[in-house]
């Protein structure tokens, strides 16, 4: 990847991210469609920003493709996530980003930081993927890499600060650009 694309997508998330803290608590009005055109001068795309409830999402459509940025208490797995990337047996996908070749999701599960290390490990092995990578620098955070194919899996696992505990996690899936 290039510098160009690299900026371009920092600047699209940032813009993204900015309308969602913009909108928080708010319908569609005034602030959401300030928060589209903001975003929309910024990216030089065309942006939609919606929000249901505790959910929100923008999306930016320019020529380089389309990116969408979701948050919210639950939001959904997105549709075309890949079947063979593990996910923990109990989460809740607090934010998911799709950018290109893409995906990010940010979850919360109620299991253990170190059980959560040991099924990743063991489920992304099975289901044929190799481990660039495995690194736990401390009792709260470890980060695990895989490759298949031309796609990369990166997921990092802290141990959560909410009142309940149990595990938050990142997950971001790759495919590699020919």
């Amino acid at each position: 990847m290039t510098a160009r694309p690299r900026t371009h997508f920092k600047t699209l998330m940032t813009c993204a991210v900015l309308a969602i803290l913009a909108l928080a608590g708010c319908g569609k009005s005034v602030s959401q469609s300030a928060a589209e055109m903001a975003v929309s001068a910024a990216s030089g795309g065309k942006v939609d920003v919606t929000q249901s409830g505790d959910k929100s999402q923008v999306s930016i459509k320019t020529d380089q493709g389309t990116s969408t940025v979701s948050s919210g208490n639950n939001v959904p797995l997105p549709k075309d996530f890949p079947s063979d990337v593990h996910l923990p047996a109990s989460y809740t996908i607090k934010s998911a980003i799709q950018s290109g070749p893409m995906t990010m999701l940010v979850m919360h599960t109620p299991a253990a930081m170190q059980a959560l290390y040991s099924e990743y490990d063991g489920s992304m092995k099975s289901g044929g993927w190799t481990e660039a990578m495995a690194m736990q620098s401390s009792q709260s955070e470890s980060v695990l890499s895989f490759q298949k194919d031309r796609r990369n899996v990166t997921v990092s696992i802290t141990a959560s600060t909410d009142a309940d505990g149990g595990s938050d996690v990142s997950l971001q899936s790759v495919t590699e650009q020919k």
